[in-house]
């Protein structure tokens, strides 16, 4: 939802807009991937540790074990996304950083 409100100041306009985000419940979130990792491999790894990482947008980073540029497209890109739509996270997915080029 945005709102703007204006304000007229002589010449210019003063224009301020409002965005009202929601935050996502992380500890639920958290607890759903935990659920979800164990219970699938991902490219034949089986995550045991990660952190919701949050850098102007929510990403899974992978701490155990820990891969670098390694993931390819996959079936879990979609479950994963549709995890994080449950929570309000659009495209939400691993850290860029895990891809290969």
């Amino acid at each position: 939802m945005i709102n703007k409100i204006r304000i007229p100041l002589r010449n210019t306009i003063l224009e301020i807009k409002m965005v009202i985000l929601k935050k996502p419940k992380l500890a639920k979130l958290e607890k759903e991937l935990k659920d979800f990792f164990s219970k699938n491999k991902i490219e034949g790894f089986r995550i045991k540790k990660f952190e919701i990482i949050n850098e102007g947008y929510y990403a899974i980073a992978p701490i155990d074990p820990y891969f670098e540029e390694v993931l390819r497209s996959g079936e879990y890109e979609k479950k994963l996304e549709r995890i994080g739509k449950k929570y309000g996270i659009d495209n939400f997915g691993f850290e860029p950083y895990c891809y290969g080029k």
